[in-house]
């Protein structure tokens, strides 16, 4: 299980980038996705990566089943709206991230697409 940080210029663009990893990425959402202060989702960055380019008006986070690798190459593949940052427990902050999740605001607005008839009808056979 890793931790997602997306950062990007409104929700707007980060619930798309959320929408693009559940249905394109094929990557398993677990819970809801959490607001977390700008500020912070840049500091973190700064700490994962050394610098930043541009600080972001908007952020969240979000935790995922797979595994760091996979989900680097999936969202590699799909070219989300919004920065994305995987945070796996290699990084100091994931500790922090993941106590601190629950008191997090939830993000309104984001809905995990539900699996259409025929796929239901597919994982029955």
């Amino acid at each position: 299980m890793v931790l997602l940080l997306i950062r990007g210029d409104n929700y707007k663009k980060i619930k798309n980038a959320l929408a693009d990893i559940h249905r394109h990425g094929k990557l398993t959402i677990l819970g809801k996705p959490r607001i977390i202060v700008p500020e912070a989702a840049d500091e973190i960055l700064k700490y994962i990566l050394g610098t930043i380019k541009k600080p972001c008006k908007r952020a969240c986070l979000v935790r995922i089943q797979e595994s760091a690798p996979k989900a680097i190459d999936r969202i590699r593949k799909i070219h989300p709206p919004a920065h994305i940052v995987v945070i796996s427990e290699k990084y100091e902050p994931y500790y922090y991230l993941m106590r601190d999740l629950p008191k997090m605001p939830v993000l309104k607005g984001f809905y995990k697409s539900k699996k259409k008839e025929k796929e239901k009808n597919n994982d029955k056979q």
